[in-house]
């Protein structure tokens, strides 16, 4: 530095004249988020001179994104940068809204404090951050909100230079929260960056002297080579002899050695920007070499001659050679013939890996359909990438819609594996032929209809009276009962509301002979005995007698004499009260009006299941499940469905989560066997499944799972002399608040026993099974801490079991899933509360639900509701052992969410039963709370060209159709499209859908090639 020896009077005159003397800012605490090879790198100061620090508070998905703060046009401007940084990375904070960053910036020895920094947000981000500031540590008051927009970075400024206990305080800190704000943004990001600190010291001249700020900094593992030290300072700096700092003399000020301070030179060259020197090794960084980087004392000061007078260093060592794999789920088609699989080299130098590939159990997939050897791979400084051709067996077998290998990175030398080192690579199979249906029979959608007129309820059970024409459906959301007239298909009407709520609700309805039955729930006690309501055919009440807790179901026999309830008796939600499931039994010795009125609570029997109790061990063989353990057996029981024999003496009854069947003697009113449906092995060709809902592709595989079927409804039918039972196999497990089985596989507390399991890791990734639900009560087979089978809850399938030997005689396998994969890949696994392919992946895929029956042609068909996918399948089942896929017909809409959502309960009316002469399936929606409407044609018989067929129905919805929105028709056509003043404004050939973007409001007139004639409003 240079001294200056002035007069006392200058010095006075200089003090008035100039206030950066005594009132000169400074950058107290800065950072600029370019440090991002961590979450405590990034969130520590670029420079601070009296301690400040920043934490973030993390919880659930909330997190510091410390490398994905990049790009979003923080770079256009780099407002707010300071020493002439440019633009690096910047700070991202997801799913910010359970979380909250806290900066502590002490401002001793300063005072007029002015914080700024720059933000935005993502667009589903939090809309809202509220700052708040304390003077003493630990009390927070709200100084102000900040709205980030979802567009270039916007620069914040706040003055506390008036605000009392912010100057010259070592407690002061600012924190920032986040709520959702006028855009709903509660996931996303909020992101910040260039956060500066200013104060103007305080009582005297500038004497401290500049901060330096070392990148790498000290002690750093795993530095890029490929980035250039540098050194850098908090203020404007100068050489101590007041000349000014520049590229070439900048070298002269840097000490750079190997090891430590007394280690070779290396040699470098420097440039000096923005007070920032930049130090260029001539040969470069090696890999995994320690250096050690210094700045020599006396030799740099600020503009008030305060020099740097004590050395500094930082020791950093550059990251050694990081191997790793390119991608870690790969599809690849049978027919591709090589997949170029790439492995990616960071740091390269001279080392070797080895690439491995696992057999089974790792793999499904073999030599058969793919070439690759055990090998090392050698690798140079030169090598950035390596590509491995893996040569894909073009095969003529049948085989599952997607295979799997994995391929393995091990034994690394003179370099380290980073991330995830398996790779599993699926091979999508081109021989096995999608199920085709056989349209031996069509379903026809010609309309829905929503009972409550007002979208506001839920529909889950519908049932059919022929000699009065009309439906009756139930919403336990509302508590009501509808009465619907059905004697023109095409335009149901509502003709009665029942409420149900002063009899204690509904869950379960049927008709027969003009007299209607209703389960009722214990409105006051959920655990409390529930009740069967009868009323005549219009509503009318005429009697109310006790059941079981819980009455899920009711159903007639098919000669009317009873009715049944199956009781499901579940627990409360903190399982503190787990009352016994049951079957109520009433007699019904005349099914009119008057008998039902005249009867007494003598005429129920309700038939407890305690005496399974202590049969649990040898039921267990057999599949039954007892999930609570600290329950008996008939109160673990939860009977769920009934089916009954045509001659009406007997039935069975389905314990879902169970995975029982009950069986019961009606002549005698006493409990049978009860027995298990056993486990169905995912892990067999055929038995695939979707088991992801992240990995973004559709991949049927096989794994190592054994699935209860779990069924919610069943059927029955006899052949000969043999009973058979028919069941959809939806899945349902325990998931209360006071106790859940629920888990997934790759939880923390889901251990796989390593033996059985040598592959638990593969599982365990979530693109493969990782995320995929399971029960925590089954599969641990000895005891231990470990499972030791892998057990989910629902088959995906429907079953047929001979209902006399108990044996399955006949399961659908992957076909519901390989059939919606091909042909309507846009609600494959979808929700039914939203559109969206694959959500359901990971739990119970398309979720058969609801089954009914019905002889078409002197065959025998089953239709079976999805409930999560939605629609109806359609199998011939004539013959048990070898079912025929017929057809799939579903009504949600999927250019947005609409339409027909949640089917549950589904009937058959045949076509003696209509007024059309015309048969009918009927689904009820439980999310859309609406019915749809499905004409059945063809003959069902399996001879083509026996009966002329009809002309089926035709029909288009939504109808009025939202201006915008797409207009279905129920099935292909060709088309004409007329305004009312007859001018075609549209036409075109096999055609399902009108897109109405380019149609005014307005009436139209839709003329198919078959002549059928549809009014259409677009509004």
């Amino acid at each position: 530095m240079i001294n200056n020896y002035l007069l006392k009077g200058s010095v006075i005159a200089a003090f008035f004249l100039q206030g950066a003397v005594f009132g000169q800012t400074s950058l107290i605490h800065y950072w600029n988020f370019n440090n991002n090879t961590s979450a405590a790198a990034i969130t520590t100061p670029t420079s601070t001179l009296v301690g400040g620090s920043m934490t973030a508070v993390t919880s659930g998905t909330t997190e510091i994104d410390f490398a994905g703060g990049t790009g979003q046009n923080f770079n256009v401007d780099n407002l707010n940068a300071r020493n002439g940084d440019t633009s690096g990375t910047h700070l991202r904070y997801n799913f910010p809204i359970n979380g909250n960053l806290q900066f502590n910036l002490p401002t001793t020895g300063y005072n007029n404090v002015v914080v700024k920094f720059t933000t935005r947000r993502s667009g589903s981000g939090a809309g809202t951050q509220t700052w708040s500031y304390s003077t003493n540590g630990t009390t927070f008051q709200t100084y102000q909100t900040v709205s980030p927009l979802d567009a270039n970075p916007q620069l914040v400024t706040f003055d506390f230079s008036n605000i009392a206990g912010v100057a010259n305080n070592p407690n002061f800190k600012l924190k920032v929260e986040f709520s959702a704000g006028s855009n709903n943004g509660t996931v996303g990001n909020n992101r910040f960056d260039n956060f500066t600190v200013d104060a103007t010291a305080v009582g005297g001249a500038d004497t401290t002297p500049p901060t330096v700020t070392y990148l790498p900094a000290n002690n750093t593992n795993n530095a890029s080579t490929t980035v250039n030290p540098t050194i850098s300072f908090n203020e404007n700096v100068r050489l101590t002899d007041n000349s000014t700092i520049n590229d070439s003399n900048a070298q002269n000020l840097v000490d750079f050695r190997l090891g430590n301070a007394s280690g070779t030179q290396v040699p470098f060259t420097t440039t000096f920007s923005g007070n920032k020197i930049t130090v260029i090794p001539t040969s470069g960084l090696v890999p995994n070499q320690t250096y050690y980087l210094a700045l020599k004392p006396n030799m740099v000061e600020d503009t008030s001659d305060n020099a740097l007078t004590t050395a500094t260093s930082t020791t950093f060592t550059t990251a050694g050679t990081s191997i790793s794999l390119d991608k870690n789920l790969i599809k690849v088609n049978e027919n591709a013939g090589t997949l170029a699989f790439k492995i990616n080299v960071a740091n390269p130098s001279n080392s070797t890996v080895n690439l491995v590939v696992k057999p089974a159990p790792f793999s499904t997939a073999d030599s058969n359909d793919f070439t690759l050897a055990n090998q090392t791979i050698t690798l140079t400084p030169s090598t950035s990438s390596y590509t491995v051709n893996i040569p894909i067996t073009d095969d003529t077998l049948q085989e599952q819609q997607a295979e799997y290998f994995v391929v393995s990175l091990e034994n690394p030398v003179g370099a380290v594996i980073s991330g995830d080192s398996n790779a599993t690579v699926y091979i999508i199979d081109n021989d096995t032929p999608v199920p085709v249906p056989s349209n031996q029979i069509s379903l026809n959608y010609i309309g829905s209809f929503d009972p409550s007129g007002n979208n506001n309820s839920s529909t889950e059970i519908v049932v059919h009276d022929p000699a009065t024409q009309r439906l009756f459906t139930i919403s336990s959301v509302t508590d009501v009962f509808d009465i619907i007239n059905f004697s023109n298909p095409s335009s149901p009407t509502v003709i009665n509301t029942i409420n149900m709520a002063p009899y204690g609700g509904i869950t379960s309805i049927a008709v027969k002979n003009g007299i209607i039955a209703v389960a009722s729930p214990n409105g006051t006690n959920a655990q409390g005995n529930g009740s069967v309501v009868f009323f005549d055919i219009n509503g009318n009440f005429l009697k109310q007698l006790t059941v079981g807790v819980l009455p899920d179901m009711v159903t007639f026999t098919p000669d009317g004499t009873k009715v049944m309830t199956a009781n499901e008796g579940e627990p409360n939600d903190a399982y503190t009260v787990d009352p016994e499931g049951s079957v109520s039994i009433i007699d019904i010795p005349a099914l009119t009006v008057a008998g039902i009125s005249n009867l007494t609570q003598s005429n129920v029997t309700t038939l407890s299941l305690t005496p399974f109790n202590g049969q649990e061990t040898a039921l267990a063989s057999s599949g039954v499940r007892k999930v609570k353990s600290t329950s008996t057996l008939a109160q673990d029981l939860e009977p769920e469905y009934i089916s009954i024999s045509s001659d009406s003496q007997k039935a069975w009854v389905s314990c879902q989560e169970n995975n029982a069947v009950i069986e019961v003697n009606l002549s005698t009113k006493t409990l049978g066997n009860i027995w298990g449906l056993g486990k169905k092995d995912m892990s067999l060709p055929g038995n695939g499944f979707d088991a992801s809902d992240n990995n973004g592709e559709i991949l049927i595989a096989n794994w190592p799972v054994k699935a209860y079927y779990n069924p919610d409804a069943m059927a029955s039918y006899k052949i000969g002399n043999t009973n058979y039972l028919v069941t959809a196999n939806e899945g349902d497990e325990k998931d209360l608040g006071g106790f859940s089985e629920r888990t997934t596989v790759g939880a923390n507390g889901y251990t796989l026993d390593s033996t059985l399991f040598p592959n638990a890791s593969i599982l365990k990734a979530s693109h493969n099974l990782g995320r995929f639900r399971v029960t925590n009560v089954n599969g641990n087979t000895d005891g231990d801490a470990e499972f030791e089978e892998i057990n989910a809850l629902g088959a995906r399938s429907f079953s047929i079991f001979n209902a006399d030997t108990k044996q399955l005689v006949y399961d659908s396998g992957d076909k519901f899933e390989r059939y919606i994969a091909a042909n309507h890949p846009a609600i494959f696994n979808a929700d039914n509360e939203a559109n969206g392919a694959k959500n359901r992946s990971r739990a119970k895929g398309p979720e058969p639900e609801g089954v009914t029956l019905g002889t078409i042609g002197g065959q025998t068909y089953a239709f079976i509701t999805l409930e999560r996918t939605g629609g109806v399948m359609v199998y011939n089942i004539t013959d048990p052992n070898n079912p025929t896929f017929t057809d799939y017909k579903h009504s949600r809409m999927t250019s947005a969410y609409g339409g027909d959502n949640g089917p549950e309960g589904i009937i058959y009316i045949a076509p003696e039963n209509t007024t059309t002469g015309k048969g009918y399936v009927i689904i009820a929606n439980e999310i859309s709370g609406t019915l749809s409407m499905y004409e059945v044609t063809g003959s069902g018989t399996l001879a083509a060209g026996e009966v002329k067929p009809e002309k089926a129905t035709f029909n288009v919805f939504p109808n009025p159709v939202a201006k915008g929105n797409t207009l279905y028709f129920n099935r292909t056509q060709d088309y004409e499209l007329y305004d009312m003043s007859g001018k075609l404004v549209g036409k075109e050939k096999n055609a399902l859908t009108i897109d109405t973007s380019k149609l005014s409001t307005g009436v139209y007139l839709v003329k198919t090639s078959e002549g059928h004639l549809k009014r259409v409003i677009v509004k």
